[in-house]
């Protein structure tokens, strides 16, 4: 499903990743949390369902941004993922494309069909990024218990997974305003 959310290339070769800006709207905020996952457990994914159907989603979407697997395949991963799942259903669905998720690194779009809202599940660095409007802002900041925009909280761990590219550090806080 295409989304006005996100800049997603239909190449490999044309990714777009952090720390280059991945959204498209000039007027979200954005906030961090420690990535690995959509949700850190089922009591968080189970807020981000009742978040989301505030937002009056019925479903959300998961799309891999390709170009940052190591895969000789064309087509990225795609699902459809109901509001009234659960985090083992969310899983199960990730199991049906990689039967070992979290083994190799993989870098997603999540979104849904209201396009105040995405989140981009980074691999590296090891953080999730959360794009919304203003309004919004609070909603997603009492799902994943995030004090501010969340980068003081995960200042130190960026800067160690950049520790070797201080530009690149530079820019993810540039780009993400924080």
């Amino acid at each position: 499903m295409p989304t006005s959310v996100f800049k997603i290339s239909n190449t490999k070769e044309g990714a777009i990743y952090p720390p280059e800006q991945v959204f498209c709207k000039p007027d979200f905020l954005y906030m961090l949390t420690i990535g690995g996952h959509i949700a850190s457990n089922e009591t968080e994914y189970q807020k981000l369902m009742a978040c989301l159907r505030k937002l009056n989603e019925q479903d959300f979407f998961i799309f891999e941004n390709l170009g940052l697997t190591i895969t000789d395949r064309e087509i990225p991963f795609y699902a459809k993922i109901p509001v009234s799942s659960s985090l083992s259903d969310f899983d199960n669905i990730i199991k049906q494309f990689d039967p070992i998720f979290g083994l190799l690194p993989y870098h997603f779009f999540v979104y849904g069909q209201n396009d105040s809202w995405g989140i981009y599940l980074c691999e590296y660095p090891t953080i999730n990024i959360i794009g919304c409007r203003e309004n919004y802002v609070k909603d997603f900041s009492e799902v994943f218990n995030i004090k501010g925009n969340g980068f003081n909280t995960l200042k130190d761990f960026i800067g160690r997974e950049y520790e070797n590219y201080p530009e690149m550090f530079q820019k993810l806080i540039s780009n993400y305003q924080l």
